[in-house]
């Protein structure tokens, strides 16, 4: 009698459902055309009298399983994509600086009614590589903030374990940075990276909670190496990315309102820029869509608020002295105080960012005027480690490269700007065209000769940072040629259009190709990103395995950094050859339908 009532009691199951939600053992509410499962999920919904083929309980029901869960996740990843360039969009919109030094400068307000305004996403919707926030603390605790009680929610409370955090910071000290910036070796005399511990206990929260979400992501990566059996470790590690990720949110929304609360402060506002910065380098290692553009925006129009004039770089950067370290006895052979480290690390590295980006945008480096007084192409005094007395910053001790060698890249990409507006104007003169580039053709095979043929220094402040996972790193003069060699080979296209087989680009090609193939293993790949990019889309197809096999030294890490979207450039532009002649590099930096910037 229990067994009937049982049964006529029972839901009768629809046979009416669509075929996708049967596909995926979901409950269907039979909406048509297209059901609200589907239609949330953006995914195509199969309904019909007739059953489709692919529905055998079979091999072809199990791909197609596989399939439509594929195309689950990256819907999802789509929507979240969307979700989070309004957010960021509503923020940077109005600190837009395409214009000339004085244009679209913004202000401390535009950030913060956009990112202040915005509500912390879901961290059970947001993937490992589409999540991020940031901001920076202004003044520092009594005591290190991360040891303070989290102020979160009681379920909050309990699921939240600073001990893990701990653990993961250390990893970004002794991995993640060193592999992020594998040139960034500061003596001891100038302080080391002592710094960056500093500013992750005391200065900046979002700094902190970027920092643990990177480190927690590359282990993983580490940990499971493309392996399946990790999949529940991975989804612990995109937990707890997600959970710093909303914590960092929340303290932009704080700290960029707190900003625009009171006068510009450069120090505040320093803080506020090195966080933007670091947002932008978690993008690109773990995502590099389009959402860097919007950090870049913001970041350079911060630092043109804080510094109007590039004239006044040494008396900002003396002026961000602490006195509680370096003690003050030491006098003027103290090392740099951690705000004037952190200053010093992301200018350089938005100066950087800033030239590369110009690349993708096709137009000159917005911070142009900046580049004289901050990274000289000819050096003013002899470096030492008492740099308290030197202002300008080499670009060898942050990226490996000399000055000049990135001025000039960003003088091709100024050349390349010109030469597009010069054709919409229909009035580009090929005479003034090449005598332009041959300015800049003799500049970057000069350099290449003096460095071949100089005696190279060895630099005996440099330490040795003993990491497991990176490996030996190349000399200065290997990597500044092979930046050398890119950019003539980008130079050479500007001039002279996509010709591979032109015999002034394929030597080159060739040979930045071997140089890169005869690389020590390690992952100060990383850091060639760009120029690999640039060679190897150039390259013949005998030599593709090449660039593939370079790629397959990373192991798991492959996953992170600017070297995974290389290759996506590279396959993509293999795979449409023969590309035409008006194709350029530009074009490659996009060919993935949103801009990539290689760092």
């Amino acid at each position: 009698m229990s067994s009937l009532k049982h049964l006529l009691s029972a839901k009768v199951r629809s046979q009416s459902g669509c075929y996708t939600c049967r596909l995926r053992r979901k409950k269907c509410d039979e909406r048509r055309p297209v059901c609200s499962g589907c239609a949330a999920l953006e995914i195509t919904c199969y309904f019909g009298d007739l059953k489709p083929d692919w529905m055998d309980g079979g091999p072809k029901q199990k791909e197609m399983a596989e399939f439509v869960k594929s195309q689950v996740k990256k819907q999802a990843s789509q929507r979240r994509d969307r979700k989070y360039l309004e957010m960021l969009e509503t923020g940077t919109r109005k600190v837009s600086i395409s214009g000339g030094p004085d244009e679209g400068a913004g202000k401390a307000g535009d950030l913060e009614r956009g990112y202040a305004s915005t509500s912390a996403p879901s961290t059970k919707e947001s993937p490992i590589s589409h999540v991020s926030g940031s901001t920076a603390a202004t003044s520092p605790p009594e005591v290190p903030w991360h040891t303070q009680v989290f102020n979160g929610g009681a379920e909050e409370q309990d699921e939240y374990d600073h001990s893990s955090d701990i653990h993961y910071a250390c990893m970004y000290l002794d991995y993640v940075f060193p592999h992020l910036f594998p040139h960034y070796r500061p003596h001891i005399l100038v302080g080391g990276r002592g710094w960056v511990l500093d500013t992750l206990q005391s200065n900046n929260k979002s700094l902190y909670h970027i920092t643990v979400s990177l480190a927690s992501y590359y282990f993983a990566l580490i940990l499971n190496n493309g392996e399946p059996e990790h999949d529940e470790c991975m989804r612990k590690m995109n937990e707890n990315l997600q959970t710093q990720m909303e914590l960092g949110l929340r303290e932009l929304q704080r700290e960029v309102s707190s900003l625009h609360s009171r006068k510009m402060n450069p120090r505040e506002g320093l803080i506020v820029m090195e966080s933007i910065i670091q947002l932008l380098i978690f993008e690109v290692a773990v995502g590099n869509r389009d959402n860097w553009k919007l950090h870049l925006d913001a970041a350079i129009a911060l630092f043109r608020q804080v510094l109007p004039n590039a004239d006044d770089w040494e008396e900002m950067l003396y002026g961000l002295v602490n006195t509680r370290w370096p003690p003050p006895e030491m006098g003027m052979k103290r090392p740099w105080s951690t705000s004037q480290a952190a200053c010093r690390f992301f200018t350089a590295n938005l100066l950087y960012i800033d030239v590369l980006s110009s690349v993708t945008l096709g137009c000159p480096p917005r911070l142009y005027n900046y580049q004289n007084a901050i990274i000289p192409s000819c050096k003013t005094t002899e470096w030492s480690p008492c740099t308290m007395g030197e202002g300008p910053l080499r670009m060898e001790e942050f990226r490996g490269l000399h000055n000049w060698v990135l001025q000039v890249i960003g003088d091709i990409a100024s050349l390349h700007s010109w030469k597009k507006q010069q054709s919409l104007a229909g009035s580009l003169s090929i005479n003034e065209l090449l005598s332009r580039g041959q300015v800049l053709i003799d500049a970057i095979k000069g350099g290449i000769m003096a460095i071949q043929t100089s005696c190279q220094e060895h630099d005996t402040f440099a330490t040795v940072i003993s990491v497991p996972v990176l490996g030996e790193q190349p000399s200065y003069s290997t990597h500044n040629t092979i930046w050398l060699n890119a950019a003539l080979i980008y130079l050479n296209t500007v001039l002279s259009g996509w010709q591979p087989s032109c015999p002034e680009i394929r030597t080159v090609v060739s040979n930045t190709t071997e140089l890169l193939f005869n690389l020590p293993r390690g992952t100060c790949l990383g850091a060639l990103a760009w120029p690999l990019c640039v060679a190897g889309c150039l390259a013949p197809p005998e030599d593709e395995f090449k660039y593939k096999s370079i790629m397959a030294r990373l192991g798991g890490l492959q996953l992170f950094g600017s070297l995974r979207e290389a290759m996506n450039i590279m396959e993509q532009a293999w795979a449409r050859r023969p590309l035409d002649e008006s194709w350029d590099v530009a074009q490659c930096m996009n060919i993935l339908g949103h801009g990539v910037v290689l760092l």
